[in-house]
């Protein structure tokens, strides 16, 4: 099976880039996922489709998660230079399931960790 990103199902994304966080107060992990293009946002599909889901799929199965915030950033008025989606992972469980994903994503996409 191959490794997937779709904020809408059959539409699949590319990530551009990855930032996991924590909250200072609780265990909380904030996972935020970095796109330079956007196929939900194109053509004004997310209009007809909301983008209040997101779907990671590998060879476990499907983790739908509900993003905590999109952020459309842009290098002028007239298109978006990147758009930044977030989502919060509770569980120590959930969150090394995701983990998991995103180690397979990587592998498949050619990504390297880097720590600041």
């Amino acid at each position: 099976m191959t490794v997937s990103v779709e904020f809408i199902q059959g539409l699949n994304e590319k990530i551009t880039e990855v930032s996991l966080r924590k909250r200072r107060n609780s265990d909380t992990k904030i996972v935020v996922l970095i796109f330079d293009r956007l196929q939900a946002t194109e053509s004004f599909r997310s209009f007809t489709n909301k983008i209040n889901k997101l779907w990671l799929k590998d060879e476990e199965g499907n983790i739908e998660v509900s993003p905590s915030g999109i952020k459309f950033l842009s290098a002028d008025e007239s298109d978006f230079s990147q758009v930044e989606c977030s989502f919060e992972v509770e569980s120590e469980e959930n969150f090394e399931r995701v983990m998991r994903f995103l180690h397979r994503y990587a592998e498949a996409n050619g990504f390297e960790f880097k720590s600041n």
